[in-house]
């Protein structure tokens, strides 16, 4: 029953570990988002 509970912690744990691992690379997809603001465009809301 003990080894169970362990063996079945490990495998959750390693499922986790692979599913983190897995996710594709956001530093790329990141560059999709940015934008660059110019200041004339920018109002005072004064």
């Amino acid at each position: 029953m003990n080894t169970k509970r362990i063996l079945f912690g490990l495998a959750t744990c390693l499922v986790l570990v692979a599913a983190a691992s897995c996710t594709p690379n956001t530093a790329e997809d990141d560059q999709l988002y940015e934008q660059s603001i110019d200041k004339k465009d920018i109002t005072k809301g004064m």
